[in-house]
């Protein structure tokens, strides 16, 4: 029972503090309406889970995942697996056949593609990261990333796409790459770019795009949830309307608030003070993460805590951006506030590993353990 309470000492607290809170708000947005009491209690059940899966595996032995490849290639076969599967039994929703169905509940198996690929691409370059100025080590690398990436955007989901290349790309600045071969990279970002707009987007992620860029043009259409998503910011004032109160967000002139735009949602019930409180939760929730990073003891968990901390800095930028109207609407979740399992719970088997290598290092800097490196 000592062992256990010391072990529950070195998880970090604070991190799981400020994503408790914004969890929380998220929860308690859900439960204002008494028609969205159904996703409430969903929401609380996937809060449990991925609370239980954090705790869980704090208690993992991560090396394993640094010194065993064969584990993280079977979980990267598996999760491409997953992937082509869809295309036969997928339930499709909104046009994107993204969903496995399974009961009353829907799994997105790209969420825990992410967490994958990160731990696949940290294993490759902190066994490479002298040799990595060697081309081939880049162009492997970029290949990991780029067939999950393709995968996805056939289905069509630009957002989880942008998300998985944004994962290598922020891995290999991390890994060190030459000057050369970073204007090599942005070159084929933008020839990618090209291809993916020609051939790889749908009419519908276009106009979303477009309507972002010229939005007078179709102020009833692809601008629209735009529009919407401001003015629900816009007039929440400084102490918000009222949980359950937001006129944008109840009476259904923004769609998809639980979700793609429960930002602005929070911003109109809550208020300036709301968007403080929810703000101040995602400083520390970054600034720990930050941290980790740095106390990482090795290259691998030091790339695997960074690229974790990508994919939840680019779902909350995306997310927050689209909703205040300076990025295109891509579909993505805020992380931890949105409504969605796939999403929450494949954070926390990630959050859940930083934990492990969290406490094995204090476990190690107590004396308490020998030999660990």
């Amino acid at each position: 029972m000592t062992e256990l309470i010391n072990h529950l000492k070195r998880l970090d607290w604070v991190l799981l503090s400020a994503i408790g809170l914004v969890f929380i708000m998220g929860l308690a947005t859900f439960y204002a309406t008494p028609l969205d009491h159904s996703l409430f209690y969903r929401q609380l059940i996937f809060g449990f889970l991925g609370f239980a899966l954090i705790l869980g595996l704090s208690f993992f032995d991560w090396r394993i995942l640094r010194e065993n490849s064969g584990v993280l290639v079977a979980a990267y076969v598996a999760g491409l697996a997953a992937l082509f599967i869809l295309f036969a039994v997928g339930r499709e929703v909104r046009g994107v056949t993204s969903w496995f169905k399974f009961g009353a509940f829907n799994f997105e198996p790209v969420e825990i593609v992410k967490i994958i690929l990160t731990a696949v691409l940290a294993k490759y370059f902190s066994a490479r990261h002298i040799e990595l100025y060697r081309v081939k080590n880049i162009i492997i690398s970029g290949l990991y990333a780029a067939v999950p990436a393709a995968l996805v955007l056939i289905q069509p989901d630009l957002g989880s796409a942008i998300i998985l290349l944004a994962v290598w790309f922020g891995l290999v600045l991390m890994a060190g790459i030459k000057v050369r071969q970073f204007l090599w990279l942005a070159a084929l970002a933008v020839l990618a770019a090209g291809l993916a707009w020609n051939y790889g987007l749908a009419d519908y992620q276009k106009n979303r795009i477009t309507s972002f860029l010229y939005p007078e043009r179709d102020p009833l259409g692809g601008a629209y949830q735009s529009r919407q998503a401001i003015i629900a910011i816009g007039s929440g004032g400084f102490m918000g309307k009222g949980l359950g109160q937001g006129t944008q967000t109840r009476l259904g002139f923004l769609p998809e608030y639980q979700t793609d735009f429960i930002f602005a949602a929070i911003a109109e019930e809550w208020g300036l003070s709301g968007v403080a409180l929810l703000l101040a939760g995602w400083f520390f929730i970054f600034r720990r993460l930050y941290k980790s990073i740095l106390d990482s003891p090795d290259n691998f968990s030091r790339l695997f805590t960074a690229g974790l901390t990508i994919i939840i800095a680019v779902h909350f930028i995306i997310n927050v951006g689209a909703n205040m109207g300076f990025l295109p609407i891509t579909g993505l979740p805020l992380a931890f506030v949105s409504y969605g399992g796939s999403n929450l719970v494949s954070l926390c088997v990630g959050l859940g590993i930083l934990q492990a290598v969290r406490a094995r290092v204090y476990h190690r800097s107590s004396g308490a353990e020998e030999g660990w490196g």
